[in-house]
């Protein structure tokens, strides 16, 4: 006997890949602009890691991947690196006010072809959904969940809480969903800290600065070489 697959095979609606703005942020963030070395750290660098990264979240199963990885592992990785990119160019454009890079935005809209539409099935109780997975290109769906999280976030309207972490050296994305809505830093702890302190050493040395400017000329000397304040 043998087992066909169709490319939208149906599973049901329990079994769903979805994700939510959250997911998108956290995929657009695996590269961390932060890195040791000077040097942006991606943390999903490898078939395993990547694979891995979806498989976890659900938005894919992990054989479906690792079959579809194996095929071109080059190319494969490289397509999760261009889509990564393309959404944190929308994402980054959008907080900036600035227009997208073409070119991301175009990845973007192809990345959302990707998702197959969802299917009614008639139950003994009425209708029941089933969403469909593309099983030719799980990778194809993973990533046009996530590019689907941000284009309905963008479709509410609503970017204004939309951030960039306010610490250059880091770039990190996220919503800002403080009560007031004035959050600038992708956490307190770290990058809120190192601004801080930042400021601080900069008063100190503005401080130290106008206080020599202000001090009287003590050590001023005179013509023939002597101290003025002698």
């Amino acid at each position: 006997m043998t087992i066909r697959t169709t490319p939208a095979d149906v599973h049901p609606v329990d079994h769903d890949h979805v994700a939510d703005l959250d997911a998108c942020l956290a995929f657009i963030n695996t590269l961390e602009l932060d890195g040791t070395d000077g040097l942006p750290d991606d943390h999903i660098p490898t078939l395993d890691d990547a694979i891995g990264w979806f498989a976890a979240r659900s938005l894919a199963h992990e054989a479906a991947l690792r079959t579809q990885a194996e095929r071109d592992p080059d190319g494969w990785l490289a397509r999760v690196g261009a889509a990564r990119g393309a959404l944190r160019e929308v994402w980054d454009s959008t907080v900036e006010g600035r227009s997208a890079e073409p070119a991301a935005v175009d990845l973007v809209n192809d990345t959302l072809g990707h998702v197959a539409p969802p299917q009614l099935r008639p139950t003994l109780a009425g209708i029941a959904v089933d969403h469909r997975h593309e099983a030719a290109d799980p990778l194809g769906e993973a990533l046009a969940r996530l590019a689907e999280a941000l284009a309905e976030a963008l479709a509410e309207g609503d970017t204004s809480r939309f951030r960039i972490c306010a610490n250059d050296a880091c770039r990190w994305v996220f919503e800002d969903t403080s009560r007031g809505g004035r959050r600038r830093w992708c956490d307190m702890q770290s990058c809120g800290n190192r601004a801080k302190v930042r400021r601080f050493r900069s008063r100190q040395r503005a401080e130290e600065v106008a206080v020599d400017a202000a001090s009287p000329a003590g050590h001023a000397h005179t013509a023939d070489g002597g101290s003025a304040g002698a």
